[in-house]
């Protein structure tokens, strides 16, 4: 299994209509969308931020990788919701539900757990959407057109297009190891790439560095692109009702509060207990996952 497919968060080539949207409209629904996740603790309005994301994949074609993409989430949504059952992140004194073991799970911090899920969720999912449908070099030229620093620009493009490249040369390194009958697959057969991937890595800062000399980048010339980037009408309205409806969202929820609705859902004993359960089980296994693949031979 090469990189690629194990951490796909490079573009995804199409000509569906959320590739077609103008790379600034996008952006300005991914700063909304974080605005928004960070300024409510109403799990609904969390949750349903994370469906929309999600419904866009189809639209996309891009739910495999999305969905491979979000896997890192497992493990670290598992974590936070068993830490929050175990030990919340709220004033004392602490409602106790149940015992396992030596472990005490209290239900107050559940709620919490999932407002911080929520918030991850969200974000993540639609900041994926915008990577895997957004060429690097149109979302630098949208960002140049809007007087962004060139330097700055220019560090955001290149993490995005490093990335993938970075990816690839893993891939090629894993196939050349099980070649030579090496290990190609798992943890353990990662680890012997990096040293390789790091020196390709400074080479390749390097040619970077005189590539970027000798064609003048630090001159106050004006910067061009081959690749054009305009903004039709409808990714003018895409835009302008995102920023409205994720920033009069964003307000209406710190005007109450940040929205908080906990006090109107009560969970059950059982479903607190049986939320750790599932959680722990998850975290647990995912270690355990990978521990036997970094050991297997």
């Amino acid at each position: 299994m090469s990189m690629q497919a194990a951490l796909p968060v490079a573009m995804i080539p199409g000509n569906s209509i959320i590739h077609r949207i103008n790379p600034i409209a996008k952006l300005v629904w991914v700063v909304g969308y974080v605005v928004l996740a960070f300024s409510t603790q109403n799990i609904v309005v969390l949750y349903s931020m994370a469906l929309f994301a999600l419904l866009l994949a189809p639209i996309a074609g891009i739910t495999k990788p999305l969905l491979k993409g979000a896997l890192i989430l497992v493990p670290v949504g598992s974590s936070l919701l068993a830490l929050q059952i175990i030990a919340p992140a709220v004033e004392r004194p602490w409602t106790p539900v149940g015992e396992i073991g030596p472990l005490t799970l209290y239900g107050d911090g559940i709620y919490y757990g999932f407002v911080l899920l929520g918030r991850i969720v969200a974000s993540l999912l639609l900041a994926l959407v915008m990577v895997m449908t957004t060429h690097p070099s149109d979302l630098f030229t949208s960002l140049s057109k809007l007087k962004v620093p060139y330097t700055l620009n220019f560090m955001l493009a290149m993490t995005l297009q490093l990335i993938p490249v970075f990816q690839r040369e893993v891939g090629i390194i894993m196939s050349a190891q099980k070649s030579r009958g090496m290990k190609g697959k798992g943890f353990s057969a990662v680890l012997p790439s990096f040293v390789p991937v790091f020196v390709g890595a400074i080479e390749r800062v390097q040619q970077l560095s005189i590539s970027l000399e000798s064609r003048g980048f630090g001159s106050n010339g004006i910067k061009t692109s081959y690749r054009q980037v305009r903004g039709r009408p409808s990714d003018w309205v895409i835009g302008i009702v995102g920023a409205l409806a994720l920033g009069g969202l964003s307000a209406y929820s710190i005007w109450r509060g940040t929205w908080n609705i906990s006090s109107d859902i009560v969970f059950s004993p059982l479903f607190v207990v049986v939320t750790f359960v599932i959680s722990a089980t998850l975290f647990f296994g995912v270690v355990l996952f990978a521990v036997f693949l970094s050991l297997k031979k």
